[in-house]
């Protein structure tokens, strides 16, 4: 499904421009349930709908995957044939409301409870699909866009100051909050009610993330995570769609074609670059027949026109990889495999290291864990910096410590979301709720086509909070997984480092970087275009020098620079003029035009 919009309590009665962020494309399916103080309006990829009723009374919406269960013994979903919310809804007659603490999903799942008279909507562990909710004064209205909340006549545009400036300085806004004073977000691991008869709105809690390491061998882990690899593969043999693999030429996503047969790889990019060739390679040797969707020189213009619509605040429009290879993916694939969030949470994400600045060599990442013992440690951890076009701007620190307390016991509660200490804060704040995470590429996918990150798995987040933080940033179970199931794809050398995965993880520390030095700053390799790269992104400083479409859309938006009041007008155009002259702002200048193209700012404007 590609998402859900609703309101609970007093009714609205015209739908179509309210859902439309809700579509990507104009092809999904819409349903439409209407009950007594309660619609609800679905898009899917599907053509059948994707509503199940479980005795004639309470309906079961889903959107994203339910895998399995988790009770005494692990059950797989895929075995039974059925969709996510015919297997949601089996669960809640099993199991009542407790289904989903054991619900091992990425998704959220709508119950209407029509005997009770209340909606009760359940998140998944991490918020995957995250939900996003106005309490208006007889009801709510919900649904997994911002932009189609904001589009309710009731809701109030009003800013949130904290959360827009953290978005500008992280490309995200943390825990619960908005850029909106009337809008949040419904926690990961939490079941919402919301009685139809008064339009209250209750949240509880069913799970918290929390690091909890095993004092256990490399190899201890190496093995728990290669036996899930191939468990997690072996589930889905059962189902019998067809599934094709975004394939780069690093290791995470060759890691995985080498755990599941998978028949069509994807590899995106502007030319048969160094990253290209390497992912042709490694889908030759994995018995994949390799599919290279090359990108239009336009393609990051045509990502500006229809991405920031669509957006929830958490990364930015050039972030839509697939932008424009979304109708070809799903004709040729039912399913498409990713290795997203592998390298968070296995290859040293997750625990905050040190950067070594070498000036105009560039920056080394220092295999030693960041020790966090305090509050100030793990804002520090937390980095970011404010952009030089906001009116006034508050000092950052500031910023964060608006939403955060700490209690007696050593927890901390931030921007609504509760971590059990400091140290937990700085370790998990990225990707726990996962909306937090600053890079849209998960979740304008989950738009585009459907979708599975295997790594996005209860068991996979379980297993990476019980490894030890050396573990983490000195060694690589994800290599070490590859080394034992393919040793033919691990010898294939990394596309950007030019180091086997086969290498140890010293040799290959300091390999990579005499490598990414090499290339960088001796290698004379010529590029198609100047604004091409050997990898599989496109420059995207000098795109903006070379193509030139930044100044087309800040005088496109020129009242908009002048009418909002956080934007100072002349500093965009001057931070603009500085990026062309030069200096590096790719950052800031891609996240002012995502905000620049929103539709939601024409409201906050005003007429």
């Amino acid at each position: 499904m590609v998402g859900v919009w609703g309101v609970a309590g007093d009714l609205e009665k015209e739908v179509a421009a309210r859902i439309e962020p809700l579509l990507w494309d104009g092809s999904e399916t819409i349903e439409t349930t209407a009950a007594d103080r309660l619609q609800i309006v679905t898009a899917t990829h599907d053509r059948s709908p994707d509503s199940v009723r479980t005795d004639g009374h309470d309906t079961v919406w889903t959107v994203g995957e339910v895998h399995g269960y988790e009770g005494d013994t692990y059950e797989n979903r895929y075995g039974f044939r059925c969709s996510a919310s015919e297997y949601a809804a089996d669960l809640y007659r099993t199991h009542g409301l407790e289904f989903a603490a054991g619900m091992n999903a990425t998704a959220s799942v709508f119950i209407h409870q029509r005997d009770r008279n209340r909606l009760v909507v359940a998140t998944d562990r991490l918020g995957s699909h995250p939900v996003y909710y106005a309490e208006l004064d007889d009801g709510v209205v919900f649904s997994t866009s911002i932009q189609a909340v904001l589009a309710h006549p009731a809701v109030d545009p009003a800013l949130d100051t904290e959360g827009l400036y953290s978005y500008f300085a992280f490309n995200r806004v943390p825990g619960v909050d908005t850029p909106f004073e009337a809008i949040s977000t419904l926690p990961p691991g939490a079941i919402a009610t919301i009685d139809l008869d008064s339009g209250s709105l209750g949240i509880d809690c069913y799970w918290r993330l929390e690091y909890d390491p095993i004092d256990r061998s490399f190899s201890y882990f190496v093995d728990r995570f290669v036996e899930l690899l191939q468990r997690v593969f072996e589930e889905r043999a059962a189902d019998d769609r067809r599934y094709g693999i975004l394939l780069s030429g690093g290791s995470d996503s060759r890691l995985l074609l080498a755990a599941g047969d998978i028949p069509v790889a994807y590899h995106l990019a502007d030319w048969m670059s160094r990253e290209a060739r390497t992912a042709e390679r490694v889908a030759f040797l994995g018995d994949a027949d390799f599919r290279l969707l090359r990108r239009p020189d336009d393609h990051i213009e045509r990502m500006l026109e229809r991405v920031p619509s669509r957006m929830n605040f958490n990364g930015r429009f050039d972030q839509a990889h697939l932008n424009g290879f979304d109708g070809r993916i799903r004709a040729e694939c039912d399913v498409l495999v990713t290795g997203l969030y592998g390298d968070s949470f296995f290859k040293g994400g997750l625990v905050p290291s040190f950067d070594l600045d070498l000036g105009s060599v560039g920056s080394v990442s220092v295999p030693v864990e960041r020790r966090i013992d305090s509050v100030e440690d793990a804002l520090d951890a937390l980095g970011g910096s404010l952009p030089p076009f906001l009116e006034t701007p508050p000092e950052l620190d500031s910023v964060l410590r608006s939403r955060l307390s700490e209690r007696p016991d050593g927890s901390v509660t931030f921007h609504g979301i509760e971590y059990s200490s400091p140290s937990d804060l700085a370790l998990f704040e990225s990707y726990y709720p996962l909306s937090n995470d600053s890079d849209y590429h998960y979740f304008g996918l989950s738009q585009m086509a459907p979708q599975w990150a295997p790594f996005l798995d209860n068991r996979f987040i379980d297993l990476a909070r019980s490894m030890p933080a050396r573990y983490h940033i000195r060694r690589d179970v994800i290599t070490a997984a590859l080394r034992a199931l393919s040793p033919a794809l691990s010898a294939v050398p990394h596309s950007e480092t030019g180091v086997r995965p086969t290498s140890p993880f010293p040799i290959d520390h300091l390999t990579k970087y005499g490598s990414l030095f090499w290339r960088k700053h001796v290698a004379d390799e010529r590029l198609p275009q100047t604004y091409y790269s050997r990898g599989p992104w496109r420059d995207r400083r000098a795109v903006l020098r070379e193509r030139g479409f930044g100044r087309e859309v800040l005088a496109r938006n020129d009242d908009l620079l002048r009418d909002l009041p956080f934007l100072d007008r002349e500093a965009a155009y001057r931070c603009h003029d500085a990026h062309m002259a030069g200096e590096d702002h790719t950052a800031a200048l891609y996240t002012l035009l995502t905000v620049l193209e929103m539709p939601v700012f024409d409201a906050v404007a005003g007429p």
